[in-house]
């Protein structure tokens, strides 16, 4: 395994040229450290058996930067550590500290790729040893929530530095992801995703218990007391009067752009929504302790369950259905990562954030491979007790996994955070060879002879969006473009790659018809029509990113029936004198699942009630329903039937507990809801 890895990385970086690219390879040497930078105070509970009261505890961040780094708007990565919410050595584990070896290897990585990269402290404490799962679940969906309170405080601290303290670590704080390894997983998870407290937490029953045996639950986790998610109100125990949660920093957003996470897992699946970030997943499948898919998380130490979850298969299941990561799909094809895309691909059923990181034999239980530690230094039980799932540990195993990790996670962290000459960036032209408009008749070429027509009405969902499945190939020189007719206005979103060309897009709206015969040297524009003239609609410059790979892209705003060119040109306009527009090089066109914006159009919509439901549930939509499907978390068929003439239907689908998702059908495509089933 470690020579496979190994070999991946070889052969990804041999296809690079000597030119780095910041952001995607590490392109400083030496990184500047800042320790224990205090970014917030809240109450820890790990004092309560020694004052009878959470008290005030100074919240700590280690602040790694590139030295003699000249960038002075940096994107941020804050890092979360692992180690069971308790401290070391009662965590049973080989860390748990901000200074981890993996937590310090990925943050110097991270800022010599010119980042700024930060390693979090945040609040434990939780008891594991409890005698009945429901009081460890209490005491655990407790520490998370904690944890997820800091995650957002440093979010906030880094915003108010920019705003307060002169922007003194160099930062963008609009463009931040946040990292989570083993528990520090679960916090970015419920970071991303933890926004409704009544639907999040107070309404799902597994959170929710009966600890004085009143026969009424409550939620384990209420806001009034425990503050709300984000940390910006203050949380009190009525009982003693005891602060539980102090306000730091409320004036600022909590809100960040990317997760990353190295195992761990969701709380419920129902907290993902189709508005949630953009996730990378890292995960072994036969991890003991954290469910790949759905099940329980497992105490290290004891082996006791403690609350059912979503690990990274089902959560990257759920945001490909809300087409989340959508945002990835420029870097499934990009060349300097697509070893790293390959490999994972093989394994993880087409979902684009998702590495499934394989074990077996000795290894199989081998959950968190990336780790390494100091057996002279860490206490004699606690190592063993590492060993038995990573028994073959060495720094060298762990750093050969990290590759891997950064080699897929980087463009993919690009693109969602749109970094510079990253392959899913849309760019805007810098100098005078992109034009406003011109005039001519002809072009030396021609479209090539494809047409994709969008229908929009198919493939409609809730949020007015259709993804189209666009042509793609590769034409030689003087060839200009791939002509694209819209039946219906539209926003397209074209990326291309090719030579050091720019890349113009324009259209003729005159109607009529055009004709065109593969191998002519012109074209004639829509014939029986005195138009002939092209626009000039968008534009960009090309960028040079690595070993002769050139990315450009842009977004268009199409009018209906109009036929729209591809257009490379390397010369100025001012050079052609009106007679056409040249192609200099070969290229690749590639419509990579660009969305079309059809918000003027139906979409399908529809009302679920009640929800919780316990049987019957009945459903109302915009339009004739056509088909009801019903899936489990885990895509498989629970439900199906088909209707017709009727906006409204009430179902008794005989579903079992649990959270369902539910997709209707009508004639204005598909769209799905979350059901949860009491």
């Amino acid at each position: 395994m470690k020579k496979l890895y190994a070999l991946m990385t070889a052969v990804v970086f041999m296809s690079f040229n000597s030119q780095a690219q910041r952001y995607l390879e590490e392109i400083f040497t030496d990184v500047e450290v800042t320790s224990d930078v205090v970014y917030g105070t809240n109450a820890t509970v790990l004092t309560y058996q020694f004052f009878g009261q959470a008290v005030p505890e100074a919240l700590k961040m280690d602040v790694y930067q590139p030295a003699n780094d000249t960038e002075t708007n940096r994107p941020v990565v804050l890092y979360f550590h692992t180690g069971n919410f308790l401290p070391y050595p009662l965590n049973g584990g080989t860390g748990g500290f901000k200074t981890d070896s993996s937590a310090v290897e990925i943050c110097k990585r991270m800022a010599r790729m010119g980042y700024v990269a930060i390693s979090c402290d945040y609040r434990l404490g939780w008891n594991p040893l409890a005698a009945t799962q429901p009081e460890r679940t209490y005491s655990l969906i407790n520490a998370a929530y904690r944890g997820v309170q800091d995650c957002r405080t440093a979010v906030r601290y880094l915003r108010k530095t920019v705003a307060e303290d002169n922007n003194n670590w160099g930062i963008d704080a609009d463009k931040i992801c946040v990292w989570g390894q083993g528990t520090g997983g679960y916090i970015a998870f419920a970071a991303a995703t933890l926004d409704n407290w009544m639907e999040d937490i107070a309404m799902l029953p597994k959170f929710n218990w009966d600890p004085q045996g009143t026969g009424t639950p409550i939620p384990m986790v209420i806001e009034s007391v425990n503050g709300n998610a984000d940390g910006t109100a203050l949380g009190i125990n009525p009982l003693d009067g005891d602060t539980l949660c102090y306000v730091n920093h409320a004036n600022y957003s909590s809100a960040f752009n990317v997760m990353v996470n190295m195992g761990g897992a969701m709380g419920d699946i129902s907290w993902l929504e189709d508005t949630s970030v953009p996730m990378i997943s890292f995960h072994v499948p036969t991890d003991p302790f954290a469910p790949y898919a759905e099940g329980t998380v497992i105490v290290p130490t004891t082996d006791e369950q403690v609350v059912d979850v979503s690990g990274s298969y089902s959560v990257q299941q759920a945001a490909a259905a809300f087409t989340n990561n959508a945002i990835f799909e420029g870097a499934e094809t990009y060349v300097p990562g697509i070893n790293y895309t390959i490999q994972a691909n093989l394994n993880n059923n087409g979902y684009k954030g998702l590495y499934p990181i394989l074990r077996s034999g000795a290894n199989i239980y081998d959950s968190a491979p990336w780790e390494w530690w100091d057996t002279s230094i860490i206490a004699a039980e606690n190592s063993n007790n590492g060993l038995l799932t990573n028994p073959d540990m060495s720094a060298a195993k762990a750093r050969t996994f990290i590759d891997t990790i950064q080699g897929y996670a980087a463009p993919r962290i690009m693109c969602a955070l749109n970094l510079p000459g990253s392959p899913c960036e849309v760019v805007v032209a810098d100098n005078d060879e992109c034009v406003g408009a011109f005039d001519v008749s002809t072009l030396v070429g021609g479209p090539i002879n494809e047409t994709i027509v969008s229908t929009p009405y198919s493939n409609a969902n809730a949020t007015g969006e259709t993804t189209l499945e666009g042509a793609e190939g590769c034409w030689e020189d003087g060839v200009a473009a791939n002509s694209t007719t819209y039946t219906a206005d539209a926003t397209v979103w074209f990326s291309f790659t090719g030579d050091d060309n720019d890349y113009i897009i324009v259209a003729d709206n005159c109607g009529g018809t055009s004709e065109f015969v593969p191998g002519d040297t012109q074209m004639i524009l829509y014939s029986g029509d005195d138009c002939g003239n092209l626009e000039v609609v968008a534009c960009n410059d090309d960028i040079d990113l690595q070993g002769g790979i050139y990315w450009s892209g842009l977004f268009v705003e199409t009018t209906a029936n109009t036929n729209y060119y591809l257009v490379v040109d390397g010369f100025n306009y001012t050079d052609l004198g009106g007679e056409g527009v040249y192609g200099v090089g070969d290229f690749c066109l590639n419509f990579v699942n660009y969305v079309v914006s059809v918000e003027e159009f139906p979409t399908t919509q529809f009302a679920m009630f009640p929800n919780p439901s316990n049987n019957f549930v009945t459903i109302k939509a915009n339009t004739d329903i056509t088909q009801i499907n019903i899936y489990t978390l885990v895509g498989g068929l629970a439900y199906a039937k088909n209707f017709n003439n009727a906006a409204m239907v009430t179902l008794e689908p005989g579903l079992a507990q649990g959270v369902y998702m539910v997709e209707v059908v009508t004639a204005y495509g598909k769209s799905m809801q979350k059901l949860i089933v009491e």
